[in-house]
């Protein structure tokens, strides 16, 4: 979609006066949804909401700047390096319930191929799309030559039978084209994955501006699960599922909203402190989710196996 007038300039700095930003993907009008904190402490920043009944996407106002990859992969061994794989294991669970023996996988933003190697183990052939290089190279250690991972999606081959792209729609600069590409590189019939922090679920709620899911220093959209069914319709794909989760596969949120000075991408120094209260914070995902209201949204769609 084009931006409207009023999206094309900044109107306010951080936490400002950030009245009558107009929405970047469709420009239409918006509203305030929150004055949030960013896990690198600062200033808070503006997140605001689009109003329009076919968009409905939240963006940070003015938007982020660049930033490097947040390290996602722990230590190779150890409880820690063992309680990041199990949560890489986790996040591709709803994928694996698709695809079918050997799967030509693309991981978007795959980081230092924690999901890639989990997929590698089940039989699967991935290919890691990695930006930010220091991720890349780690990927490329711990994958080995058997693994391509490239630097942009339009380097990965055509004819995927999916693709994951786990907590990446809210860093991209246009969220249509995003959607267009990964639409393009499936076959007819594969299967798209993706999920994002959700700010319409209860955990956002509940901390409200202190939520951990805003990051707004970083995150250019905040995509509730019927904002992320929108965006996939409007890319002519079929929306098979769009919902909250929780759990194993995302207790960070709750963790690093109560305390995220141990948020271990922040500060590597207190990452057993940080991942341990990740795993007391287990329960209280698992009963978020169960009601309804993880912390995160999941969008599972596939590209139609007839027409263009």
């Amino acid at each position: 979609m084009t931006p409207g007038p009023a999206a094309a300039r900044p109107e306010a700095g951080r936490g400002g006066d950030d009245r009558g930003a107009a929405c970047p993907r469709c420009g239409a009008p918006s509203r305030r949804w929150a004055l949030a904190r960013d896990r690198t402490g600062g200033a808070p920043r503006a997140v605001r909401r689009c109003t329009g009944a076919d968009c409905g996407v939240g963006f940070t106002w003015p938007p982020p700047g660049p930033a490097p990859a947040a390290p996602a992969g722990g230590p190779g061994g150890g409880a820690l390096g063992w309680a990041a794989a199990a949560m890489a294991r986790a996040s591709i669970g709803p994928l694996l319930r698709r695809i079918g023996p050997g799967a030509r996988v693309i991981d978007l933003g795959g980081g230092s191929g924690l999901r890639a190697a989990a997929l590698v183990r089940l039989g699967h052939r991935p290919v890691v799309v990695e930006p930010d290089p220091a991720e890349a190279g780690r990927a490329r250690i711990r994958l080995g030559p058997g693994v391509a991972v490239v630097g942009e999606l339009g380097q990965a081959a055509r004819g995927a039978d999916a693709v994951l792209a786990w907590h990446v729609l809210e860093h991209v600069d246009d969220l249509d084209q995003t959607m267009a590409a990964l639409r393009a590189v499936l076959r007819p019939g594969g299967w798209l994955v993706a999920a994002a922090p959700d700010p319409t679920s209860a955990e956002a709620r509940a901390f409200r501006g202190r939520w951990h899911g805003w990051e707004p220093a970083r995150h250019r959209w905040h995509l509730p699960a019927a904002a992320l069914a929108r965006l996939a319709a409007a890319a002519g794909l079929e929306v098979a599922e769009a919902g909250r989760r929780g759990g194993w596969g995302y207790p960070a949120g709750i963790a690093f909203s109560l305390a995220p000075g141990l948020d271990p991408q922040v500060r590597p120094e207190r990452a057993t402190a940080g991942r341990a209260l990740c795993g007391a914070c287990v329960p209280a995902a698992l009963a978020l989710r169960a009601a309804g209201g993880g912390g995160q949204a999941v969008l599972v769609a596939r590209r139609p196996a007839t027409g263009a």
